[in-house]
């Protein structure tokens, strides 16, 4: 709107006697500005609710210039009867759509309606102008804001040998440093911290480990208006170093029979594995489908592989399981989702761990919960000692042996292997629900092929987009459905928009919206 208000006023003042009304639109269709100076046609667009505040998307109003420039990309117009709906007949409309030159996406739409009577082709060229001059101003103010956020990331960088990183949506900016301590996967962990301390408004910084196991603060502060933050990030244990004077035993995840790479998941194993064998009470966070039960399980039979291993969840009569955990010396008890016992089952749980304190034979107490959940200060002050198990996109290149490891588990001795252009799907997969996503993506896939190679049509719908929003429902099916025809046209974008009656914009669009990888 900051770009388009010159060129709005200026058409304004050039239409003030022909009798029509300036409008400009986001790229969604909504309305957000509209000028007309005649009373009786102002009357007439509040009638037909051509208004700010409400859409012209086509699919909310059918065949209409805005909604068909939006789906288009190109200048619309429609007159008179060729409006889907009946009362807007009496109009005649010209929409140009307004690219962002920086971006090539679309930033919104600029219309000229008027009577249908006094509709002339000359509307087609003023709108067509119009939103060159919006899209040459947006230009400008874009180029303003990236000259703010290269001059703000070289005053940072000026104290030199800092590793400063620039985020914006659409752009990201990084010292040497950086990009020399960087790997691919601290990249989401970098992002995500600079989400969440962005939600606080001012300067903030926490403590994260990085991909390679070296210990960070991240440091971050809001630039400008935009949602854009200036990360530095510090490390303050380095890869290798020792964190106390006596070097202890690390354990790797093939030893406990995991599969993953990445130094992240192996400290967690390490220190997991630190824990047990002090058997030192322990609480394991992390978003659902990590594997904190599976890596609980995992190190339990390492260390006693003949004692028992008993979870307690929310369906158990948590106070009677845990007078009976005395019948299990040196086994292991889970206490899962431990943030939705209730008050009750918490009681009982912090009577039998203060019962057991002292017990040289005690079993090892491990409590789960999602990550960010709140457990009250008498549970937590008895579980000393706190983990995190990262989620999967942050540490993408685990799936490379993730996958093997899980196909071996699920086929029984059959060979099912996964192909090359099929695990380039998965490593770009933003994989919300972690490992429990990625088993069931090969289960469905392994549904599909019995035996050999799995190649990308096995995969689910959802192995084909990149990272985004949660969609809804319906949303989930629509990106499915676009998915599947791609995969039966071999990638052929015309061919699918025909199997699905959708037109070639409208597919683009979606797949735009959906973050659709080429199947092809």
């Amino acid at each position: 709107m900051r770009a388009a208000g010159p060129v709005l006023d200026r058409l304004e003042r050039t239409l003030a006697d022909a009798g029509a009304s300036v409008i400009l639109a986001d790229a969604q269709g909504r309305l957000l500005d509209r000028r007309v100076g005649e009373p009786s046609l102002r009357r007439h667009l509040d009638r037909i609710q051509l208004v700010p505040g409400f859409s012209y998307a086509e699919e909310h109003v059918g065949t209409n210039a805005i909604g068909m420039a939006r789906e288009t990309r190109q200048v619309a117009l429609v007159a008179g009867s060729e409006h889907f709906t009946t009362p807007l007949h009496a109009v005649a409309c010209a929409c140009a759509p307004v690219i962002d030159r920086l971006t090539g996406r679309l930033a919104g739409l600029v219309d000229i309606t008027s009577r249908y009577q006094e509709a002339s082709a000359l509307m087609s060229a003023l709108v067509w102008n119009a939103a060159e001059d919006i899209e040459r101003r947006l230009l400008e103010l874009g180029s303003e804001r990236e000259r703010m956020l290269l001059q703000e990331f070289m005053v940072a960088q000026r104290h030199g040998g800092q590793a400063i990183v620039m985020v914006a949506d659409d752009l990201t900016m990084a010292t040497r440093e950086a990009t020399d301590l960087l790997a691919p996967s601290d990249h989401a962990i970098v992002r995500d911290t600079a989400a969440e301390l962005l939600g606080a408004g001012a300067e903030h910084k926490t403590g994260v480990e990085l991909s390679r196991g070296e210990s960070a603060t991240i440091r971050c502060r809001p630039v400008g208006a935009n949602g854009d933050a200036m990360v530095s990030i510090a490390v303050t244990h380095k890869r290798g170093s020792q964190r106390c004077s006596q070097p202890r035993p690390r354990v790797r995840p093939a030893d406990l029979k995991l599969a993953g790479p990445s130094t992240l998941f192996a400290n967690v194993c390490a220190d997991l594995a630190e824990h047990r064998q002090a058997r030192r009470a322990v609480l394991v966070q992390g978003e659902p489908g990590v594997g904190k039960l599976a890596l609980a399980r995992a190190v339990h039979f390492r260390y006693a592989p003949d004692k028992p291993f008993v979870v307690i969840g929310l369906t158990d009569d948590v106070a009677m399981r845990c007078r009976s955990a005395p019948g299990y010396p040196a086994g292991t008890v889970v206490l899962r989702h431990v943030e939705l016992f209730s008050d009750q089952a918490r009681a009982a749980v912090v009577e039998w761990l203060d019962a057991i304190a002292d017990d040289a034979d005690r079993v090892w107490v491990v409590a789960t919960t999602e990550a960010g959940a709140g457990l009250s200060d008498d549970l937590l002050s008895r579980l000393p000692a706190t983990l995190t198990v990262p989620p999967l996109r942050h540490r993408i290149e685990d799936v490379r042996e993730l996958v093997p490891a899980l196909l071996n588990s699920f086929t029984l001795g059959r060979f099912v292997s996964c192909g090359s252009a099929a695990m380039r799907a998965l490593m770009h997969s933003p994989w919300p629900g972690n490992v429990a996503e990625l088993a069931k993506a090969l289960r469905h896939a392994l549904a599909r092929r019995r035996a050999g190679e799995i190649q990308p049509e096995d995969l689910p719908e959802s192995c084909h987009a990149g990272a985004g929003r949660v969609l809804s429902r319906w949303e989930s099916i629509e990106r499915d459905a676009i998915v599947r025809a791609l995969l039966e046209t071999d990638g052929d974008k015309a061919a699918a928009a025909d199997l699905l009656g959708l037109s070639r914009a409208t597919i683009y669009r979606k797949i735009n919206t959906y973050r659709i990888i080429d199947a092809g």
